[in-house]
């Protein structure tokens, strides 16, 4: 899922997997990056929702 836009993220596909890992969670790269991309996405559009008028 491509967002269209080109804003900095702090969390890059090789963080999360370490960050899931610690959790037992295990994921690929290509899959954590997908992962990330749906969470951008959600956040964005909560935020837009619930704090915009």
């Amino acid at each position: 899922m491509e967002t269209g836009t080109k804003e900095k993220r702090k969390i890059t596909s090789a963080d999360a997997v370490t960050i899931l890992k610690k959790s037992g969670i295990e994921i690929g790269e290509k899959k954590a990056g997908e992962v990330l991309e749906l969470m951008y996405f959600l956040s964005k559009l909560i935020v837009n929702q619930n704090f915009k008028t």
